[in-house]
């Protein structure tokens, strides 16, 4: 070998060794949709050379043979506390109509059940292995943004941390980053079902539903808290000191669906980070699609919503919507059988969603909100002319047959998703591509602080100047007092001189 083939060698060991790192990703919410998201970055992570570790209850190689470095530790055990969490005891007692948790029902659990999957994800024994390993050392920890008692790992092992939330940010997350956060009407909180065109009354009920929704998050914190000194000893830090190694919040949305919020550098949306290129349908659905002489209108209402859970009267209200509109179905519906199926339906437990649809296909949507952000998506689509809204609590047939008419008769929404399609695709870089460059930036700069805003983890009486507004009311206050003090003496004078004036008079 060469000099010059010996230097070049040395130099590209030294290359690879520099620029790749460990990270530890840690997302502990049982639900394929928020999984998909987590497992592209994690997947992309990989391919460029980085040695990632994924405590994830959803392995994208449990049944294969994964890259050498890519270690999945599978909870996927936590799938059961879901279900329990969601649709038996307390939980089940708030649901409206079978399956609908609005924001009364998310207000009168004692937690959220998102905090909860966190917590109990760290007492699982592939996790506790994992933290009792002493050899193990990370440079960066990446913690799903819905629960922040994951964010122990950046304390156990030194590293810088980004949030990375699969949808919307929390307002929480937006704080903790300096952002704008918190504004009833400007940018609302997405648990909330009512937006827009609100009257007096409607913005004084929602200013409350802010309030009661800042509450919960706080009672989550407290809990969350306590979880972690029983299991980590006195000593261990609270949620709000954890926060101070978050150095950056990916979120996987489109800033047009976060209303344009202000945000610091620390921010960066990724939206439709984890849709790939469409695939052929397998031949039984193209075939079916190409057999349908009257269209197809394609159905589903999320992953977390169980449709055999309706009421009766819900469930009868959609099969005689959709027995009345003159298209074919195509129904995600999770149960084996409906007791009555429509001669024009064609249900299953899944479809290749991302091939049939989306806003990618440019179709025009009904929206009918169930539970978390549904409500809040929903309007986005009445806001930007995409959609129509079907409030769950009070749908009938009726309703949604007009609806599902109007969509399709008027060509304006189709027309808008088109516009907006295009204004969503004209980005200078991929989502994928954005998620790796600034996930490197943070390996390469640490606990920099460098993209966060001045306000992140500020307290709410410094961010409002409490003390400034403490000392104008104070000073407002002697003010008055005594310019009341010197009116009251100048008219005791008057009053005084007024009299001996009527005195020497008389």
């Amino acid at each position: 070998m060469s000099l010059l083939e010996l230097c070049l060698a040395v130099l590209i060991l030294y290359t690879t060794n520099i620029d790749c790192a460990r990270i530890l990703g840690v997302y502990a919410t049982p639900s394929i949709s928020h999984q998909v998201v987590f497992r592209a970055l994690s997947l992309e992570l990989v391919n460029r050379g980085h040695e990632v570790v994924v405590i994830t209850p959803d392995p994208a190689f449990r049944n294969k043979i994964a890259p050498e470095n890519l270690t999945e530790i599978d909870i996927g055990q936590s799938y059961g506390l879901l279900q329990d969490l969601l649709f038996t005891g307390e939980v089940a007692t708030t649901l409206k109509r079978g399956v609908i948790m609005d924001l009364i029902s998310v207000t009168k659990l004692k937690t959220n059940p998102l905090v909860k999957l966190g917590l109990e994800m760290l007492l699982y024994p592939e996790v506790k292995r994992l933290i009792a390993d002493k050899s193990q050392k990370f440079d960066l920890v990446l913690v799903e943004a819905l629960s922040y008692s994951a964010l122990m790992f950046s304390k156990i092992y030194n590293a810088p941390a980004i949030l990375f939330s699969s949808f919307y940010g929390t307002p929480d997350n937006f704080f903790t980053v300096g952002a704008v956060s918190r504004h009833p009407v400007l940018h609302p909180h997405f648990f909330r079902y009512k937006f827009r065109d609100l009257s007096i009354t409607e913005k004084i009920k929602e200013f409350k539903n802010e309030w009661d929704l800042y509450k919960y998050d706080v009672v989550c914190e407290q809990l969350e808290n306590e979880f972690l000194k029983s299991e980590f000893g006195v000593d261990a830090p609270t949620v709000h000191e954890l926060k101070d190694y978050v150095e950056l919040l990916f979120v996987n949305a489109h800033p047009i669906f976060d209303g344009n919020r202000p945000v610091p550098p620390g921010v960066v949306y990724l939206g439709a980070l984890h849709l790939k290129p469409t695939k052929p349908l397998p031949a039984d659905l193209q075939a079916y699609l190409d057999g349908s002489t009257r269209g197809v209108i394609y159905v589903s209402l999320g992953t977390n919503v169980r449709p055999s859970m309706m009421d009766q009267d819900l469930l009868d209200a959609f099969l005689k919507a959709f027995e009345a509109l003159p298209y074919d179905i195509m129904w995600k519906f999770d149960g084996d059988s409906l007791e009555r199926t429509p001669k024009n339906f064609r249900i299953q437990k899944w479809f290749p969603q991302r091939d049939l649809l989306a806003i990618d296909a440019e179709l025009p949507m009904v929206g009918v909100p169930f539970l978390g952000d549904q409500w809040f998506n929903v309007n986005k689509y009445v806001e930007l002319g995409i959609g129509i809204e079907v409030d769950s609590r009070t749908l009938t047939a009726d309703k949604l047959v007009k609806a599902a008419q109007k969509v399709i008769g008027d060509d304006s929404f189709r027309k808008n998703i088109s516009k907006l399609h295009a204004v969503m695709r004209d980005q200078p870089d991929k989502p994928l591509d954005r998620a790796v460059w600034w996930t490197e930036y943070v390996l390469r700069h640490g606990r920099s602080k460098s993209l966060l805003g001045t306000s992140a983890l500020m307290s709410w009486s410094e961010y409002l100047m409490m003390d400034l507004f403490v000392i104008i009311v104070a000073g407002v206050t002697v003010a008055v007092l005594v310019a009341t003090a010197a009116l009251y003496y100048v008219v005791s004078i008057l009053m005084y001189v007024n009299n001996n004036v009527k005195r020497k008079q008389a």
